[in-house]
């Protein structure tokens, strides 16, 4: 199934979504997927052949089978939605008796203008029995309702955590909070009552030396995420060193089992109660005022290590059982002791107030646990850590397999025979030689494959060994493997993984890209690093700040949502030249591994917050559009373009015009067609005199004009060129010496709506009515149609007709 609807299968599924119009009559609308495909399966001859849709929330016609059709008509009371959320015309409905077999069901029927495939909907379905249901098996229904308290809801352990900071640890507070856009401004307020109610955040009022920033992404649904950006408190916390279980000690402990349950902690860390005093440490500043966490948030560095042992402490002793981070894995050789093992650990964890989410699996007969497929028959290495180069397709042309050698000899020094089995290859790259592949070639690849998959070339997992993570990104994939120290000092690979890009990632810059890559690649091997120190090898230095130091609110907008995504993660990056990176680079240019459901959400909430941060820019779609026009006709601009979309060149091969913008090489970024540095507008040549001139607006003064300019626009000069204008403007240098007129306030009426303000703006190319309750500071808003008197004056007279 895709969507979670019973009986609806993949198949038929085209992420359908039922919504309602507000400006409808009608009380209701459904969906319909399935419109006139070609597949064969499922027709069913009664007196009307269907096609059986299981998507379709009822039953359709076309017009022509409708004048068969005798029954009782009607007005139709529904909207109804083909594939791609197209408007279906419904001309009428009507109630007829539907029969199959020696089934009978009295069914609504709708009449479809245009319809060439007569559907039946799921209702119809249902009810004449032609669905075979299959019960979902694992699902731990009796264990729910034996013990419902670990299903419901967010729980509280019954151990805190204390942050511990370092002896030269430096307090970091910010005093304002960072810009949220104000469409976003509801559900953020929405979302931090939502948390205050769940206990894991409480109102701050107190002085406090540590304030950290709130970065918002929004979700596909609408809904949003916040995040705290707890870098700085990060750099001043202490480790602490908890050691791993040796994983061959663990697996052995599986041997002969039979039967596997996989329990997964609910919001694992937001579980654990902070101490009181380490609470104050992660207070954050919002719009609406400071919070600190009651519970432990995702990001403290020091987390992972605590929640590891913690959770092996409360488990430890039970047999059968091993526990990985939020993990916990119990086993049996039979199902009886498998249940009774199970019964012990649900009371043990239930005891300590810990819950549990539907992600768990219950009874299972294999289990993937740390790179190994477990079940009756023993263990065996997970296929998918070997699948990327198992995968991989042959070499086309000299160039593929040149970089293909140039992974391979990165690890020939646990390769026996390597200039032997490599040779047929080796002979390809002699200039003399024309390019030719037959079974002899072939046999030389996969005979290499096979040498990279195995022993001494591929190491056992070990938590206790440094751990490496090297990824690169091409234009169309991410390549990754997992590397560990070994005990000679040498490294060698533990698993390997690509996957193509998706057409939306394609269309990223160049350093998106390699961001997405490391990310990735930590997502793919999170079951080995998560808990662990790890480093991210990378061949684009501007990733070093990127995804470690900076400001998270500075950010690109996608390189944002990818720091947000390795918040979980305890790692640092570092710098390898490319020459050094065959083996990520190879993998990354042939990639083997399909896009998953989770890679598809993941990029639709990185490109929500696109549209969030693109949305939020001070500025109106007619102007916006402008920039768009004018980039291409921009020598530097477009040539930056370019640059981030197909990677910088060296410093010394650029234009003298373009070397001023190397610095800012990290932050420059493509956003719907607009070119940004971090969250900023760059803006073409052209129209900058104009920008300066509306950034001069209002005559504010030279710190306030550069504040202005510095928060929405960029371009080399920039703070030079408002400095410039204010001295040169008489209005303010008249005005430069004199004392701002203080703030004035208003005057508090003595009951609502007797004293009110107004005020027009624009908003996505639409023009809005703004009046606010000088008493209540209640707000309304209406659309405008025009901006003429009589409009204005029609909303003014629906607002006081509802308030008085």
């Amino acid at each position: 199934m895709k969507c979670g609807r019973t009986g609806h299968f993949a198949k038929m599924c085209r992420n359908k979504a039922i919504r309602e119009l507000e400006s409808s009559p009608y009380p209701e609308d459904a969906f319909l997927g399935a419109i006139d495909t070609d597949t064969e399966n499922g027709w069913m001859v009664v007196s009307v052949r269907f096609k059986i849709d299981t998507g379709a929330d009822v039953t359709v016609i076309p017009e022509e089978i409708s004048r068969k059709v005798k029954g009782s008509e009607h007005k139709p009371d529904r909207i109804l939605y083909g594939p791609a959320n197209k408007n279906l015309i419904v001309t009428k409905m009507i109630k007829v008796a539907v029969q199959c077999n020696d089934k009978t069901s009295d069914q609504e029927i709708y009449v479809v203008k245009n319809l060439k495939t007569a559907l039946l909907g799921r209702p119809a379905i249902e009810a004449l029995n032609l669905l075979m249901r299959v019960e979902n098996v694992n699902t731990g229904t009796e264990v729910k309702k034996k013990h419902p308290k670990l299903f419901d809801g967010l729980g509280k352990t019954n151990w805190e955590y204390k942050i511990s900071l370092k002896d030269n640890a430096k307090p970091y507070a910010l005093s304002s909070p960072r810009r949220v856009p104000l469409p976003l401004l509801y559900q953020v307020k929405e979302e931090l009552e939502r948390m205050q109610s769940l206990g894991v955040i409480t109102k701050v009022d107190q002085p406090t030396d540590w304030c950290a920033g709130m970065v918002v992404a929004q979700k596909p649904n609408g809904k949003v995420r916040i995040c705290v950006d707890l870098t700085k408190l990060n750099e001043s916390v202490r480790r602490e060193n908890y050691p791993i279980p040796s994983i061959d000690q663990e697996l052995a402990s599986l041997s002969g089992a039979s039967v596997f349950t996989k329990l997964d902690a609910n919001s694992g860390f937001w579980q654990i109660p902070l101490a009181k005093e380490s609470s104050i440490l992660t207070t954050f500043i919002t719009p609406y005022g400071r919070f600190r966490f009651n519970r432990l948030p995702f990001g403290i560095a020091s987390a992972p290590e605590f929640f590891q042992k913690r959770m092996s402490e409360e488990v430890a002793g039970l047999p059968g059982v091993l526990c990985h981070m939020d993990d916990i894995l119990i086993s049996g050789k039979n199902q009886e002791e498998h249940d009774n093992n199970l019964e012990r650990v649900l009371q043990k964890i239930e005891a300590g107030g810990l819950t549990l989410n539907d992600k768990c699996v219950f009874s299972a007969e294999s289990i993937k646990y740390l790179g190994h497929i477990i079940d009756r028959n023993g263990i065996r290495a997970d296929p998918d850590k070997v699948r990327a180069i198992n995968d991989m397709k042959a070499p086309t042309n000299v160039s593929e397999l040149r970089r293909f050698l140039g992974m391979v000899n990165q690890l020939s020094k646990f390769m026996p025979n390597l200039a032997e089995t490599t040779k047929p290859l080796r002979d390809l790259l002699r200039r003399e030689n024309q390019w030719y592949w037959d079974e002899t070639q072939q046999s030389s690849f996969e005979n290499i494959k096979r040498e990279l998959c195995s022993t001494p070339i591929l190491a056992h997992y070990d938590p206790s060994r440094q751990t490496i993570i090297s990824s690169d990104s091409s234009s169309y994939g991410l390549g990754a493997v997992l590397i560990q120290k070994q005990e000679d000092e040498s490294y060698r690979p533990i698993a390997f993984a690509s996957r193509s890009l998706t057409n939306t990632e394609q269309r990223y810059a160049q350093i998106e890209k390699e961001a997405l890559a490391s990310t990735w690649a930590c997502e793919k091997f999170s079951d080995f690093i998560v808990g662990l120190s790890v480093k991210i090898e990378t061949d684009h230095k501007p990733l070093l700040a990127l995804l470690g130091s900076k400001r998270m609110d500075e950010l690109p907008a996608r390189i944002q949502r990818f720091r947000m995504r390795l918040m979980r993660f305890d790692y640092s990056m570092t710098y390898v030249p490319g020459k050094h990176m065959y083996t990520a680079d190879t993998l990354s240019r042939s990639p083997v591994g399909e896009i998953t459901e989770l890679d598809k959400l993941s990029e639709k909430e990185t490109e929500a917050l696109v549209d969030m941060i693109v949305g939020s820019i001070e500025a109106s779609d007619k102007r916006l559009e402008e920039i768009r026009q004018n980039l291409p006709k921009d020598k530097v601009c477009s040539t930056l373009l370019r640059y981030v979309k197909e990677g910088w060149p060296d410093k010394f091969k650029l234009p003298e015009e373009i070397k001023p913008y190397w610095t800012h090489r990290g932050e420059l970024n493509e956003q719907r067609g607009l070119l940004m540095e971090g969250n900023r507008l760059v803006i073409p040549k052209s129209m900058q005199k104009e920008i300066l001139s509306r950034i001069h607006t209002g005559h504010l003064g030279i710190t306030k004009c550069q504040q202005r300019a510095k928060e929405t626009v960029f371009w080399i000069g920039l703070s030079k060129q408002v400095k410039d204008l204010v001295k040169n403007c008489d209005k303010c240098q008249m005005n430069a010496t004199d004392r701002p007129e203080p703030l004035m306030t208003t005057n508090l009426p003595s009951r609502p709506w007797e004293k009110l303000g107004t005020d027009m703006f624009e908003y996505k190319g639409s023009q809005y009515l703004l009046v606010i309750d000088y008493y209540s500071r209640y707000v309304e808003v209406a659309k405008l149609t025009s901006t003429s008197s009589e409009t204005i004056v029609n909303h003014l007279k629906s607002i006081f007709s509802r308030h008085g």
